[in-house]
């Protein structure tokens, strides 16, 4: 398919989304509430003496509470079940017999389907930045900010990757929804989506530095907030950039052995 193809197809992910309005606006107004209880929290143990968690001053772990929740956001996922559907009970088939890449197709109708929500979720991060700006009176260099806006279109890639290839596992799993919510949660956590996980000391610094996890979210703030220099976001690039082209050739593997295994019954 040419790249006008998939550009209709992105089309279609925004009308599906914006169908569904009052769903869509409770979906996002739904992911205030884990950051809410995490603000109270915070407040609550700073205010008990947990004060400097491992470097973090209250100031800044106000501003990561609020920008990882937002950040986790912007890059969650939601297509993997339609794609274990599509393999379970043979809706497939109607992928097969087009000129199209699966992949590709999935991708775009994914960003389509994001992509008011990731406008208002952006528009969010900027009163975000300018309330702590002002209540903390925190500086945020521009450059900085640029930089966190690609590593959110790299964190979002990273994040399709690795979901869709979860979701090709379902060419051997039967029974595969179970294994999303429970991988979903794990990621979350392991992201820094909840807590950074530096402040559970250096040995969890160095996981979350060499598993891809990190580089969807904590790595993401960690550039606003300015815990890493020049060096470390560089290197955090091009790490994503590594995982991203891990998943892309595992996920194309797991689709050319699933698709020779893959039974045509029903779509």
């Amino acid at each position: 398919m040419k790249a006008k193809g998939y550009l209709y197809v992105f089309g279609m992910g925004m009308q599906k989304a914006m169908v569904y309005r009052a769903d869509f606006f409770l979906g996002l107004v739904s992911c205030l509430f884990p950051i809410v209880m995490q603000v109270f929290l915070w407040n609550a143990l700073y205010a008990a003496g947990a004060a400097e968690a491992n470097g973090y001053t209250y100031e800044q772990m106000m501003l990561y509470t609020l920008l990882a929740g937002v950040t986790a956001r912007i890059v969650a996922t939601g297509f993997e079940n339609e794609v274990a559907a599509d393999i379970k009970t043979g809706g497939l088939n109607r992928y097969l017999v087009k000129p199209m890449d699966h992949g590709r197709y999935t991708l775009a109708q994914f960003l389509g389907g994001k992509a008011a929500g990731i406008a208002l979720l952006l528009a969010v991060t900027a009163a975000v930045l300018a309330g702590a700006a002002a209540v903390f009176g925190l500086a945020f260099a521009p450059l900085r900010l640029a930089v966190y806006a690609l590593s959110l279109v790299l964190a979002l890639a990273l994040y399709f990757s690795i979901f869709y290839t979860i979701a090709l596992l379902a060419f051997w799993l039967t029974e595969i929804d179970q294994l999303f919510g429970t991988i979903s949660i794990v990621i979350m956590v392991m992201s820094g989506g909840v807590f950074p996980l530096d402040i559970f000391g250096p040995a969890a610094a160095v996981l979350s530095a060499v598993l891809p996890f990190g580089y969807t979210t904590q790595f993401c703030v960690n550039i606003v907030s300015g815990r890493l220099g020049w060096g470390g976001i560089g290197c955090g690039l091009l790490m994503q950039l590594g995982w991203c082209a891990v998943f892309t050739g595992l996920h194309t593997l797991l689709w050319r052995r699933g698709v020779r295994r893959y039974a045509a019954v029903g779509g």
